[in-house]
Protein backbone atom coordinates (compact mmCIF):
# COMPACT_ATOMS: atom_id res chain seq x y z
CA UNK A 1 0.00 0.00 0.00
CA UNK A 2 0.87 3.79 -0.51
CA UNK A 3 1.64 5.76 2.64
CA UNK A 4 -0.90 8.57 3.37
CA UNK A 5 1.83 10.82 2.28
CA UNK A 6 1.23 10.33 -1.30
CA UNK A 7 1.70 7.90 -4.22
CA UNK A 8 4.23 9.03 -6.63
CA UNK A 9 5.54 7.98 -10.16
CA UNK A 10 9.29 9.11 -11.37
CA UNK A 11 10.32 8.32 -15.03
CA UNK A 12 13.79 7.31 -15.51
CA UNK A 13 14.27 6.74 -11.88
CA UNK A 14 16.30 4.14 -12.12
CA UNK A 15 19.41 5.80 -12.40
CA UNK A 16 20.83 9.28 -12.28
CA UNK A 17 18.87 12.11 -10.99
CA UNK A 18 15.97 9.97 -11.33
CA UNK A 19 17.06 8.14 -8.96
CA UNK A 20 17.67 10.27 -6.55
CA UNK A 21 14.41 11.69 -6.72
CA UNK A 22 13.49 8.20 -5.88
CA UNK A 23 15.62 8.19 -2.46
CA UNK A 24 14.27 11.95 -1.30
CA UNK A 25 10.69 11.10 -1.78
CA UNK A 26 11.22 7.58 -0.11
CA UNK A 27 12.64 9.21 2.66
CA UNK A 28 9.50 11.80 2.64
CA UNK A 29 7.00 8.70 3.46
CA UNK A 30 5.76 8.81 -0.22
CA UNK A 31 5.12 5.25 -1.71
CA UNK A 32 7.01 5.35 -5.50
CA UNK A 33 6.82 3.58 -8.38
CA UNK A 34 9.41 3.71 -10.83
CA UNK A 35 9.21 4.17 -15.00
CA UNK A 36 12.18 2.86 -17.00
CA UNK A 37 13.20 1.13 -19.94
CA UNK A 38 16.29 -0.12 -17.48
CA UNK A 39 15.99 -2.11 -14.15
CA UNK A 40 16.91 -0.46 -10.91
CA UNK A 41 20.07 -2.25 -9.60
CA UNK A 42 19.73 -4.32 -6.88
CA UNK A 43 21.56 -4.02 -3.91
CA UNK A 44 20.98 -4.69 -0.03
CA UNK A 45 19.60 -1.74 1.41
CA UNK A 46 18.79 -0.22 -1.87
CA UNK A 47 15.80 2.29 -3.12
CA UNK A 48 14.58 -0.69 -5.52
CA UNK A 49 14.06 -2.73 -1.92
CA UNK A 50 11.54 0.10 -1.21
CA UNK A 51 9.84 1.27 -4.27
CA UNK A 52 5.98 0.27 -4.52
CA UNK A 53 7.01 -1.15 -7.78
CA UNK A 54 8.68 -1.01 -11.27
CA UNK A 55 7.51 -1.13 -14.51
CA UNK A 56 10.24 -1.63 -17.78
CA UNK A 57 8.41 0.65 -20.81
CA UNK A 58 9.44 3.31 -23.19
CA UNK A 59 8.04 6.65 -22.16
CA UNK A 60 6.51 7.31 -25.64
CA UNK A 61 4.45 4.28 -25.97
CA UNK A 62 1.02 5.92 -24.41
CA UNK A 63 -0.86 2.50 -24.24
CA UNK A 64 2.02 1.39 -21.97
CA UNK A 65 1.94 4.28 -20.06
CA UNK A 66 -1.70 4.33 -19.62
CA UNK A 67 -1.27 0.63 -18.47
CA UNK A 68 1.83 0.88 -16.03
CA UNK A 69 -0.14 3.44 -14.05
CA UNK A 70 -3.17 1.85 -14.03
CA UNK A 71 -1.59 -1.37 -12.42
CA UNK A 72 0.19 1.14 -10.01
CA UNK A 73 -2.43 2.30 -8.59
CA UNK A 74 -4.77 -0.84 -8.00
CA UNK A 75 -1.35 -2.45 -6.96
CA UNK A 76 -0.88 0.64 -3.84
CA UNK A 77 -4.20 1.17 -3.47
CA UNK A 78 -4.28 4.45 -4.33
CA UNK A 79 -3.58 6.42 -7.04
CA UNK A 80 -0.73 8.20 -8.30
CA UNK A 81 -0.72 12.13 -7.28
CA UNK A 82 2.87 13.31 -8.26
CA UNK A 83 5.06 12.47 -11.33
CA UNK A 84 8.13 13.78 -11.62
CA UNK A 85 9.58 13.27 -15.64
CA UNK A 86 13.58 12.15 -15.46
CA UNK A 87 13.65 10.31 -17.95
CA UNK A 88 16.28 11.07 -21.14
CA UNK A 89 18.93 10.46 -23.47
CA UNK A 90 21.53 12.21 -25.20
CA UNK A 91 21.64 14.07 -28.06
CA UNK A 92 23.56 14.02 -31.29
CA UNK A 93 25.99 16.72 -29.81
CA UNK A 94 27.15 17.42 -33.59
CA UNK A 95 26.49 20.68 -35.60
CA UNK A 96 22.88 20.57 -37.42
CA UNK A 97 23.72 20.24 -40.88
CA UNK A 98 25.20 16.82 -39.64
CA UNK A 99 22.51 15.92 -37.32
CA UNK A 100 21.08 12.16 -38.09
CA UNK A 101 17.40 12.80 -38.45
CA UNK A 102 16.26 9.49 -36.96
CA UNK A 103 18.52 10.72 -34.06
CA UNK A 104 17.21 14.10 -33.89
CA UNK A 105 13.09 12.31 -34.01
CA UNK A 106 13.80 9.82 -31.08
CA UNK A 107 15.67 13.06 -29.06
CA UNK A 108 12.57 15.27 -29.40
CA UNK A 109 9.85 12.44 -29.21
CA UNK A 110 11.71 11.05 -26.04
CA UNK A 111 12.29 14.19 -24.26
CA UNK A 112 8.89 16.55 -25.72
CA UNK A 113 6.31 13.97 -26.35
CA UNK A 114 7.30 11.59 -23.62
CA UNK A 115 6.74 14.52 -21.10
CA UNK A 116 3.15 14.89 -22.39
CA UNK A 117 2.62 10.97 -22.49
CA UNK A 118 3.83 10.89 -19.04
CA UNK A 119 1.73 13.66 -17.57
CA UNK A 120 -1.45 13.36 -18.66
CA UNK A 121 -1.20 9.58 -18.45
CA UNK A 122 -0.88 10.61 -14.53
CA UNK A 123 -4.06 12.83 -14.92
CA UNK A 124 -6.27 10.25 -16.33
CA UNK A 125 -5.15 7.24 -13.80
CA UNK A 126 -5.64 10.43 -11.27
CA UNK A 127 -9.43 10.79 -12.75
CA UNK A 128 -10.26 7.45 -13.41
CA UNK A 129 -9.53 7.07 -9.21
CA UNK A 130 -12.74 5.83 -7.26
CA UNK A 131 -13.98 8.34 -5.27
CA UNK A 132 -12.54 11.24 -7.53
CA UNK A 133 -9.00 12.19 -7.94
CA UNK A 134 -6.26 11.98 -5.50
CA UNK A 135 -5.63 15.40 -4.33
CA UNK A 136 -2.27 17.51 -4.25
CA UNK A 137 -1.61 16.98 -8.06
CA UNK A 138 1.36 17.91 -8.74
CA UNK A 139 4.42 17.28 -11.98
CA UNK A 140 7.64 18.36 -11.99
CA UNK A 141 9.00 18.10 -15.77
CA UNK A 142 13.29 18.12 -16.27
CA UNK A 143 14.13 20.63 -18.95
CA UNK A 144 17.73 21.97 -19.24
CA UNK A 145 19.72 25.07 -19.24
CA UNK A 146 19.65 24.17 -23.04
CA UNK A 147 16.72 25.57 -23.05
CA UNK A 148 17.72 28.92 -22.50
CA UNK A 149 19.66 30.87 -25.59
CA UNK A 150 21.20 29.79 -28.68
CA UNK A 151 23.16 27.07 -28.89
CA UNK A 152 25.78 25.25 -30.87
CA UNK A 153 25.42 21.42 -31.83
CA UNK A 154 21.80 21.13 -29.67
CA UNK A 155 19.66 21.15 -32.56
CA UNK A 156 18.13 17.85 -31.21
CA UNK A 157 18.65 18.00 -27.80
CA UNK A 158 18.69 21.69 -27.16
CA UNK A 159 15.38 22.17 -28.70
CA UNK A 160 13.73 19.26 -27.39
CA UNK A 161 14.32 20.89 -23.85
CA UNK A 162 13.08 24.07 -24.56
CA UNK A 163 9.76 21.82 -25.73
CA UNK A 164 9.76 20.53 -22.09
CA UNK A 165 9.83 24.19 -20.65
CA UNK A 166 7.00 25.47 -23.02
CA UNK A 167 4.91 22.59 -22.48
CA UNK A 168 5.21 22.76 -18.47
CA UNK A 169 4.20 26.13 -18.41
CA UNK A 170 1.05 25.13 -21.04
CA UNK A 171 -0.22 22.06 -18.54
CA UNK A 172 -0.05 25.00 -15.67
CA UNK A 173 -1.89 27.03 -17.49
CA UNK A 174 -4.31 24.07 -18.55
CA UNK A 175 -4.46 22.02 -15.44
CA UNK A 176 -4.62 24.30 -12.62
CA UNK A 177 -8.25 24.10 -12.60
CA UNK A 178 -7.67 20.90 -11.82
CA UNK A 179 -5.94 21.38 -8.60
CA UNK A 180 -2.64 19.98 -10.36
CA UNK A 181 0.60 22.41 -10.39
CA UNK A 182 3.47 21.76 -13.12
CA UNK A 183 6.65 22.92 -12.62
CA UNK A 184 9.67 22.34 -14.14
CA UNK A 185 13.75 22.47 -13.27
CA UNK A 186 16.29 23.32 -16.00
CA UNK A 187 19.38 21.71 -14.86
CA UNK A 188 23.02 22.49 -15.69
CA UNK A 189 26.07 19.93 -15.87
CA UNK A 190 25.40 17.20 -13.33
CA UNK A 191 27.43 14.60 -12.69
CA UNK A 192 25.10 11.46 -13.93
CA UNK A 193 26.32 8.51 -15.65
CA UNK A 194 25.35 10.28 -18.69
CA UNK A 195 27.56 12.71 -18.24
CA UNK A 196 30.52 10.42 -16.86
CA UNK A 197 30.31 8.74 -19.55
CA UNK A 198 30.54 11.04 -21.94
CA UNK A 199 33.64 12.48 -19.64
CA UNK A 200 35.02 9.02 -19.91
CA UNK A 201 34.73 9.75 -23.87
CA UNK A 202 36.98 12.31 -23.53
CA UNK A 203 34.63 15.65 -22.54
CA UNK A 204 35.90 17.95 -21.02
CA UNK A 205 34.19 19.42 -18.26
CA UNK A 206 36.33 21.95 -16.91
CA UNK A 207 35.44 25.04 -19.21
CA UNK A 208 31.96 24.65 -17.99
CA UNK A 209 33.19 24.18 -14.06
CA UNK A 210 34.84 27.44 -15.36
CA UNK A 211 32.27 29.66 -16.63
CA UNK A 212 29.83 28.48 -13.71
CA UNK A 213 30.15 30.53 -10.72
CA UNK A 214 30.10 28.04 -7.85
CA UNK A 215 33.22 26.74 -10.02
CA UNK A 216 31.61 22.95 -9.83
CA UNK A 217 29.24 20.05 -11.18
CA UNK A 218 25.79 19.55 -9.46
CA UNK A 219 25.49 15.96 -7.49
CA UNK A 220 22.18 14.26 -8.69
CA UNK A 221 21.00 14.56 -4.80
CA UNK A 222 21.17 18.41 -5.28
CA UNK A 223 19.22 18.37 -8.20
CA UNK A 224 17.22 15.92 -6.67
CA UNK A 225 16.49 18.35 -3.60
CA UNK A 226 15.54 21.26 -5.91
CA UNK A 227 12.55 18.73 -7.57
CA UNK A 228 11.54 17.92 -4.29
CA UNK A 229 10.66 21.38 -3.11
CA UNK A 230 9.13 21.94 -6.47
CA UNK A 231 6.94 18.93 -6.32
CA UNK A 232 5.96 18.71 -2.64
CA UNK A 233 6.71 22.36 -1.27
CA UNK A 234 6.26 24.98 -3.31
CA UNK A 235 2.53 24.64 -3.13
CA UNK A 236 1.82 28.41 -4.52
CA UNK A 237 4.25 27.59 -7.67
CA UNK A 238 3.12 26.86 -11.25
CA UNK A 239 4.37 27.06 -14.82
CA UNK A 240 8.27 28.10 -13.24
CA UNK A 241 10.80 26.50 -14.30
CA UNK A 242 13.75 26.80 -11.84
CA UNK A 243 17.70 26.78 -13.28
CA UNK A 244 19.46 24.88 -11.00
CA UNK A 245 23.15 25.38 -12.53
CA UNK A 246 25.24 26.66 -10.14
CA UNK A 247 24.61 29.92 -11.52
CA UNK A 248 25.37 29.22 -15.27
CA UNK A 249 22.10 30.79 -16.84
CA UNK A 250 23.19 34.06 -14.34
CA UNK A 251 26.00 34.92 -15.87
CA UNK A 252 24.81 36.44 -19.14
CA UNK A 253 27.66 36.35 -20.97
Amino acid sequence: MADSAGHAVVTGGSSGIGLAVVGRLLGRGLGVTVVDTQPMRARPGSAREAVLQEFLVDVTDEKAMREALDEAAARAGTAPNLLVTSHGIRGGFVPALDLDLAVCRRVLDVHATGTLVAARSLVRCMERAPGGPPPGGSIVTVSSTTAYGGWANQADYGVAKAAVRQLTQNLAVEWAPRGIRVNSVAPGHTLTPMVQEMIDQGYDVSPTEARTPLGRLCTPDEMAAAIEFLLMDASFSTGVCMPVDGGWTAVGK
